[in-house]
């Protein structure tokens, strides 16, 4: 009954009711845009850590030494992993496998020819087993460990956005894709650098083979099999002894990565897992989260003063019908009941109209955002992000905001004396 009066006077007064309803729908339009973007970015965040490694496994490299800029640069050295350390890590509690990274230890220099152009320019020389980048390698395990050039090389996918991005627009070069790269061979030069003086020992140019691109390789270098490193790494200095600069950790389980984790610590090194990662981006974006919603909830605020005012101003102009209301048998709980019935059905329709506003508004804005964007490895799928569940939150938040900002007015009205409302002046 509340709700078909409230629905009868609101069409009474269709202008007013309309200017509410607007008012209301910008608040959750916003809000709604908002909270799907910030899950967008997250979203994003997540699966670019995702990328780079499962949620079951740890990186773990030497604690950082305090210093000059070329100690942190990754040499090998003090900073690295006996065998002997790795090998009490696998005996770990819930430790289900080791991959060892080596390092080529001095930095080198790239060899490549790109659409008729040379370049050259500094890298370090990285090595894994075929087991940890099996999934990105487009070879076989025998290929991969061969012990004769070209080595099958990976390279990161960050890679080609730095250069599509920032080398070939200032050096007049092409851009070029992973597949333009895919199977072209370049020249690494061990201990040869074209920026840092030269610390070490040179050895013998090698060739090697871009057979893929991985999140799981370094950023700075190429990736090679282990065992060309190790070799590389014996012709620089014949009494190498292997060392290796980080190890990926395998957990058998995820709730096991803390503990294993711990115990990685306690052996002196530096332990650290995308579930880590993930969490301190979710505090980052909660804090986002918050500040664009008080935003929204400034705007829904003044909204609610629109609410408030309105149905102020109703509650003068229907001193006669809630007179007439009252002196038919009606309480003053029926009369607060019957304005809160006609601010809910507002904050309902105007937080549906707000919510399909939003997201139209949100598709619209990603494809033009995502078309204008470059392509770039690390682009997403999708900006805004609609979750069913912060929908239902805003619905909800649109109604209750209506009602609470029209219990003032409910509560006036119902206190109005029936026979001075009856009265005319």
């Amino acid at each position: 009954m509340y709700y078909t009066l409230a629905i009868k006077n609101l069409k009474s007064r269709k202008a007013r009711s309309a200017l509410t309803v607007a008012g209301i729908a910008i608040g959750i339009a916003s809000l709604t845009l908002m909270l799907a973007l910030s899950e967008g970015l997250k979203q994003a965040a997540f699966n670019n850590i995702g990328g780079n490694g499962a949620l079951t496994q740890l990186t773990v490299q030497p604690k950082p030494e305090k210093g000059s800029l070329l100690k942190l640069l990754p040499v090998g050295g003090k900073q690295s992993i006996s065998p002997q350390i790795a090998g009490q890590i696998g005996n770990l509690p819930h430790v289900a496998k080791i991959y060892p990274e080596m390092i080529f230890a001095n930095i080198s220099s790239l060899q490549v020819s790109i659409a008729s152009s040379g370049m050259q320019t500094d890298t370090m020389i990285f090595g894994v087993p075929y087991e940890y980048i099996s999934g990105d390698a487009n070879v076989s395990k025998s290929d991969w460990e061969k012990a004769t050039p070209p080595y099958p090389a990976l390279v990161s996918k960050k890679i080609l956005d730095i250069y599509n991005f920032t080398i070939a627009p200032t050096s007049g070069l092409p851009t070029v894709s992973e597949k333009d790269l895919s199977g072209v061979d370049v020249t690494l030069l061990p201990g040869e650098s074209t920026f840092f003086p030269q610390t070490g020992k040179t050895t013998n140019p090698v060739t090697a083979r871009i057979i893929g691109f991985s999140d799981k390789t370094s950023l700075v270098g190429v990736t090679i099999p282990l065992e060309a490193v190790r070799q590389m790494n014996v012709q620089r200095d014949p009494a190498y002894t292997d060392n290796y600069l980080r190890l990926h950790v395998q957990v058998d389980r995820a709730e096991n990565v803390a503990t294993v984790r711990d115990g990685i610590n306690r052996l002196g090194l530096d332990a650290v897992s995308p579930l880590e990662e993930i969490k301190t981006i979710s505090d980052n974006f909660l804090v986002v989260e918050i500040g664009l919603g008080l935003i929204s909830l400034i705007i829904l605020f003044v909204a609610g003063l629109m609410i408030a005012n309105t149905f102020l101003s109703a509650v003068s102009e229907r001193k006669h019908d809630i007179g007439l209301f009252r002196a038919l048998g009606a309480t003053r709980s029926d009369i607060r009941k019957l304005f809160l019935a006609e601010a809910s059905v507002i904050g309902l329709i105007g937080g549906m109209t707000g919510i399909f506003i939003g997201a139209v508004g949100g598709l619209i804005i990603n494809n033009l955002l995502l078309k204008a964007l470059p392509e770039m490895s690390f682009k997403p799928d999708t900006l805004f992000i609609f979750n069913p569940l912060s929908l239902l939150f805003t619905l909800t938040l649109a109604i209750m905001l209506s009602t609470f900002f029209a219990l003032i007015p409910a509560v006036t009205a119902s206190r109005l004396n029936p026979l001075e409302a009856l009265t005319k002046e």
